[in-house]
């Protein structure tokens, strides 16, 4: 096991090239896998879902629970419930579908001066003729804001959003078809939708290069990607996979996305984060 583990280590220190970004992504998660004890369930965090309320638990795709998923999906969970229900002044500074709406229709004012339509009108337009999902959104879809032919939201913990009643009440969240699943594995045909909305989710998933594989593949030749991720070196068990500039575009790039446009400023969402990353890319 030690010697496969060197093994590891040395492809890892090799994989320096933007092209091998991908290839260095799977073998971090071989390392984190042959270091598991002997008996567990290999790789039975990716695609685990979470089940019930707070009270609930992670399953894996046999059904079983999965312990570190749990612990995970618990955190975040307690963090939406608890800023939502019980003290939304402390974590927003104002009413939470105020202020968190207001944010959300803040990055699709932004998407629409990315696409160059002129007003808010004109993106409603834009939306209502288009199929449009949203990964990893939390209790408060950005695509909730507009109406789109279809939309659907895609989220692990979308069984506790419903059961604590945690989704917003404006909008057209009830429009949505809100399904739980992990990004890695979307159970969702391919070639089906017009833009895909990841917004500051890629570095909390288990395996990124298969979420963009998988955003990829459910894109239409020539759907966008309109994506927002946090720069940073920190990771702890909410944020396992922190990007740089350079390793995210290059793990873009390497998925065959084209960039339309991005920007990358001092602004962030995590503390310990240095900046952050906006990004329009198209599936050729």
């Amino acid at each position: 096991m030690q010697a496969l583990k060197r093994r590891v280590k040395s492809m890892l220190s090799k994989a320096v090239e933007p092209q091998m970004v991908e290839l260095k992504s799977k073998l971090e998660r071989i390392e984190r896998i042959v270091s598991m004890p002997v008996g567990s369930a290999l790789g039975s965090t990716v695609g685990a879902i979470w089940r019930g309320g707070v009270g609930g638990m992670a399953v894996d795709a046999a059904g079983r629970e999965s312990p570190a998923m749990t612990n995970k999906y618990r955190d975040e969970l307690a963090f939406w419930h608890h800023s939502i229900k019980h003290d939304p002044i402390g974590a927003f500074h104002g009413p939470y579908e105020d202020v968190y709406g207001g944010w959300q229709r803040g990055r699709l004012e932004e998407l629409r001066e990315f696409l160059g339509l002129a007003t808010w009108a004109d993106l409603e337009a834009w939306a209502a003729s288009r199929s449009a999902i949203e990964i990893g959104p939390g209790p408060y879809p950005s695509i909730s804001l507009l109406q789109w032919k279809r939309g659907i939201a895609v989220d692990p913990l979308v069984d506790a959003y419903v059961a604590e009643d945690l989704l917003p009440k404006r909008g057209h969240c009830d429009k949505l078809v809100l399904l739980a699943s992990a990004a890695e594995r979307i159970p969702l045909p391919g070639n089906s939708f017009e833009i895909m909305v990841a917004e500051n989710c890629l570095d909390h998933v288990d395996d990124p290069g298969a979420v963009v594989a998988e955003v990829k593949r459910v894109l239409a030749s020539g759907g966008l990607f309109w994506l927002l991720v946090d720069l940073m070196e920190y990771r702890d068990h909410m944020h396992p996979n922190p990007f740089s500039e350079q390793s995210l575009v290059a793990l873009l790039t390497q998925h065959g996305f084209e960039i339309v446009r991005h920007r990358v400023n001092d602004h962030k969402s995590h503390p310990n984060a240095y900046g952050e990353f906006r990004g329009l890319l198209r599936k050729p």
